[in-house]
């Protein structure tokens, strides 16, 4: 019997405040721009987002429940599942799409965007596969195996086309990679064949390069691509040290686009000021100091390269987002967890929650319990039947049975 520790209540309550700062910043960026731009009252936006912060909540309690083995064993199912899935919004005409992008499959009152369950499903595969007693992962032929599962899943949502997605997932795989003992040669060849292809990948859509263009000459693109950009960098220094008080910045008034999900940190800047936004970056901290608290303390390796793998997935997007508005890299449309308005990414972030919360309890598990060692002063089998016999072994081979 393994004993279950208590779940970590640190990570959790990181993630409730997140959840709670996240809130009430949807709440004051929804407010104003949904009822210039859409006529909305104040708190339907709000109204969504506690509907599906309930879903997620009740998706991330599912997660915290489950045993350890399950998940191992729907590590290829989900993988399976959430291919599927992609194919299905590239090739249906029937999904939702945004400026071109086919992204979101409609279900009743919820949309599913499969690449936030792509996320998963492949962090599971990879831990799955190099968790595995006959993995090689210092050779590569045992390296090959998880690179095409990279490789499939990042391809299918670059074809959506969501490349900034793609990009986060490729370097959240290459975390786990690194976790799992590849070596260093493998490394500095995929770091520069991933380069090299990311590179071409942006060659060849306009739009992409386009950003990049905007994101070196942003004066040039004022009104254009680095709008979003230059918005959140005069809103955060609108803000100052101490904000000018919640619910009453003015970049979220039509000066910023999508005020409540691509740029609510620009506006939590803006009204919560350089505090508030360090307080929200030390609470990511605090989930990535805790995150791999649990995969560092993991005695299982698959669920050692799970936790791992969830943390960097959590705290590469808010990383990426905050980077984003602060005009450290180029414009993407990556959503903070835990703080953005969103149906698939609330969920998913609140299912991996959940997740690493089942895991703080497991550290000391093991899903393939090792064979119990022979005692050392306990005959085995042959002898016991021999001595019956009224023979010893001893005897027989001269020497002590147990040895």
């Amino acid at each position: 019997m393994t004993q279950r520790n208590q779940p970590d209540w640190i990570l959790l309550a990181a993630c409730v405040v997140l959840a709670i700062i996240g809130t009430a910043m949807i709440y004051s960026a929804s407010s104003g721009y949904g009822a210039i731009r859409w006529s909305w009252g104040s708190g339907r936006v709000l109204g969504d987002h506690l509907l599906r912060l309930g879903v997620g909540t009740v998706a991330g309690v599912v997660a915290f429940l489950v045993p350890p083995k399950w998940l191992r064993a729907s590590a290829r199912p989900l993988f399976l599942v959430a291919a599927s899935l992609l194919v299905f919004t590239i090739a249906s005409q029937s999904v939702g799409s945004v400026n071109g992008a086919k992204r979101w499959i409609s279900l009743a009152m919820f949309s599913l965007q499969p690449s936030e369950l792509a996320k998963l499903a492949l962090v599971l595969s990879l831990a799955w596969y190099l968790s595995r007693p006959d993995t090689r992962i210092q050779e590569l032929s045992g390296l090959v195996p998880a690179l095409w599962r990279v490789a499939l899943m990042c391809g299918l949502i670059i074809l959506q086309p969501n490349f900034s997605t793609a990009s986060a997932l490729l370097a959240t795989s290459f975390a786990i990679l690194l976790v799992a003992g590849m070596s260093w040669k493998h490394i500095g060849s995929l770091v520069a064949i991933g380069f090299v292809g990311m590179l071409g990948i942006m060659v060849l859509q306009p739009y992409r390069m386009a950003r990049v263009e905007a994101f070196l000459h942003p004066e040039a693109h004022a009104q254009g691509s680095a709008l979003q950009s230059l918005q959140s960098l005069i809103a955060l220094g609108n803000g100052g040290v101490l904000g000018v008080g919640l619910g009453r910045g003015t970049a979220k008034l039509l000066h910023l686009p999508e005020p409540y999900t691509d740029t609510i940190f620009a506006v939590l800047g803006e009204e919560m000021g350089l505090l508030g936004t360090l307080a929200v970056m030390g609470l990511f901290a605090l989930v990535a100091w805790r995150g791999l608290a649990v995969a560092r303390t993991s005695a299982d390796p698959f669920l050692r390269l799970l936790a791992a793998g969830l943390t960097t997935s959590i705290c590469l997007w808010a990383a990426l987002h905050a980077m984003v508005c602060v005009r450290m890299i180029p414009t993407t449309g990556l959503p903070m967890p835990f703080v953005s308005y969103g149906g698939s990414s609330l969920t998913f972030s609140m299912v991996s929650l959940g997740l690493l919360l089942n895991l703080s309890r497991h550290t000391t598990l093991l899903l393939d319990e090792p064979p119990p060692p022979r005692s050392a002063w306990s005959p085995d089998r042959t002898s016991s039947r021999t001595a019956s016999r009224g023979r010893d072994v001893s005897t027989a081979i001269g020497r002590p049975a147990w040895r």
